[in-house]
């Protein structure tokens, strides 16, 4: 549902909206009509006021007005934070008189999960994997270096203490040092070892992740550690190499014992309410049910992989077609 509106001061459009007991999501643009640009925007409900800090380029929307000297960050993205009030009528029949009953309460957060595997935090096994590389002077090596979503930034500054760090990429950028395609990870280093290897939203764009683990176990000195953070439910992206999703017991099983590792922590994070847009009879409960956006691992080498146990010959185009490309950079 789109909305337009406007005056003598301000063209204001909502493209999309969305919300829950919890809050308010917005998205749009807007526009001054006056001399320069608008300094600050706040957008408020009742008493809540927050001011909208994520814009984004809207180029059809300066192409659209260009009477007035605006932003070309002038899209938006906000989320307003509120209560939500319900109101609800009960009505029951017995012996053929109605009885009614009125209730007004207050929408509230979910209850957080009572669930053994589960963090909040996110970057928690991740600073612990970055004071391992620091603390001990680890050569590290980043599969996945290249800065993708806007407002990222290079992970290398995170490794002040490290003896060196490695990019690797399947394109280039001006954080990758190695270029390549992971499930040939070893092919590109030679003979060349690494004491600390990780990655963070990666291993759901890999066609077959079981041959990475394998790769990272050639790569890695035994005693070496490893870590990937990828989604356990997400949205749709970088398609169509958006393959896999992963839960806390999936990855123990691509870096376990059988695979030449030893898994030191694994934890869920981001926790999530699954909501399906048309309900499903049988289905009214799902939003209460585990749900995460985030799953990551930490583990070491303990051994050398079995090459003749654990074998993949198949190569990317066997499996995807030679039609099949990983989404090229914007020019």
């Amino acid at each position: 549902m789109a909305i337009l509106e406007q005056d003598e001061n301000l063209i204001l459009a909502i493209d999309h909206s969305w919300s829950d007991d919890c809050g308010l999501g917005i998205q749009g643009w807007i526009v001054g009509k006056k001399e320069g640009v608008l300094d600050e925007v706040v957008v408020g409900a009742g008493d809540t006021f927050v001011p909208i800090s994520a814009w984004y380029p809207r180029p059809d929307v300066a192409a659209a007005y260009p009477q007035y000297n605006s932003n070309p960050n002038c899209g938006f993205i906000v989320y307003l934070p509120r209560t939500a009030k319900h109101q609800l009528t009960f009505q029951a029949k017995a012996e053929g008189i109605t009885y009614s009953k009125n209730v007004t309460f207050a929408g509230s957060k979910p209850s957080v999960y009572d669930f053994a595997t589960f963090t909040n935090d996110g970057n928690g096994i991740f600073l612990d994997f970055m004071n391992r590389v620091n603390n001990n002077n680890l050569r590290v090596l980043e599969i996945g270096s290249r800065i993708v979503s806007p407002g990222s930034s290079s992970k290398r500054g995170l490794f002040p203490g490290a003896a060196s760090y490695t990019g690797f990429d399947y394109y280039p950028d001006g954080n990758t040092d190695v270029v390549g395609d992971a499930h040939k990870l070893s092919q590109y280093f030679s003979n060349q070892k690494f004491d600390a290897i990780f990655s963070a939203s990666v291993f759901e764009h890999l066609a077959m992740p079981w041959v990475v683990a394998m790769e990272i176990n050639k790569l890695l000195a035994v005693g070496g550690i490893t870590f990937h953070s990828t989604h356990f439910a997400w949205p749709l992206h970088e398609r169509p190499w958006d393959f896999w999703r992963f839960s806390d017991e999936g990855l123990k099983v691509l870096f376990s014992q059988a695979l030449g590792f030893e898994v030191i922590r694994s934890d869920l994070y981001a926790p999530l309410r699954m909501h399906l847009d048309t309900m499903i009879p049988g289905q009214e409960t799902l939003t209460t049910q585990p749900a995460f956006g985030g799953v990551a691992i930490l583990a070491q080498k303990v051994g050398e992989i079995n090459s003749e146990k654990f074998r993949w010959d198949v190569t990317l185009t066997d499996i995807l077609t030679s039609e099949s490309h990983y989404p090229k950079p914007a020019a």
